[in-house]
């Protein structure tokens, strides 16, 4: 498993469960454990400077999430490639970030126009970096999902209710990990149509026009959902 190797431990070993289970969880999210790859807990141990209950307890809940995998006689690896939950996990998410937008907060907090535009332009810039590569693979999809959840950092603010905030959390970073590994089938032309939606609806301070951004996202994805392909497996082997 490719863990940093510093001298110090990674974090104190009073820490408490919850940190460890971030520790590991940002590792996944940012690409720094590989999909597939083994954790182990002898090279977690060495790595973060704590006992093996609270990491034992930290990749059970990090299972529940969809970030990590038990495999029977093989132990607990990083959540590989399932493309079939990406649509499921942007309806869900879009469902949730409508309710967020107020008149003056997040994305339309008065005196951020500029900061916001510098986001979206990050945006626009990783997606065309995206379709000029000749095979975009993984690097070029993570830097466009990273880019677009700067932007969902600042839609979701930092006033949302801890049970709501519990829940985005989740299902962000499974959505993050998740369409980071989509590489070429990364649905960039419905991103640009929503990024240009939410353009809009910030230079005019409309926090109706961005739910209705987020609103027409979902439906897009839910279009691309049925389209014709292979059978899934039901929804608990996925």
């Amino acid at each position: 498993m490719p863990v940093p190797h510093d001298r110090r431990p990674a974090i104190s070993r009073r820490l408490q469960k919850h940190e460890v289970q971030e520790k590991i969880r940002a590792a996944v999210v940012r690409g720094d454990l590989a999909p597939g790859s083994r954790l182990r807990d002898a090279e977690l141990e060495a790595w973060l400077g704590v006992s093996r209950t609270p990491i034992r307890t930290a990749l059970v809940r990090l299972e529940t999430v969809g970030l990590v995998e038990s495999v029977p006689q093989r132990g607990t690896r990083v959540a590989r490639p399932r493309p079939s939950v990406v649509p499921d996990l942007v309806a869900a998410l879009c469902a949730l970030w409508r309710d967020l937008p107020r008149e003056g907060r997040g994305l339309l907090r008065p005196g951020s126009a500029r900061e916001v535009r510098g986001l979206l332009d990050r945006c626009s810039a990783s997606i065309e970096t995206f379709r000029s590569a000749p095979r975009p693979g993984v690097d070029e999809s993570r830097a466009v999902v990273d880019a677009l959840f700067a932007c969902v950092a600042h839609l979701e603010g930092d006033d949302v209710p801890a049970v709501t905030r519990a829940v985005l959390d989740d299902l962000g970073a499974r959505l993050r990990h998740q369409a980071a590994l989509l590489g070429r089938r990364l649905d960039t032309g419905s991103l640009t149509v929503c990024l240009a939606e939410v353009d809009t609806a910030v230079s005019a301070g409309d926090p109706r026009a961005l739910q209705g951004a987020l609103d027409a996202l979902a439906r897009r994805t839910a279009v691309v959902r049925r389209a014709p392909q292979s059978p899934r497996p039901p929804w608990w082997r996925r």
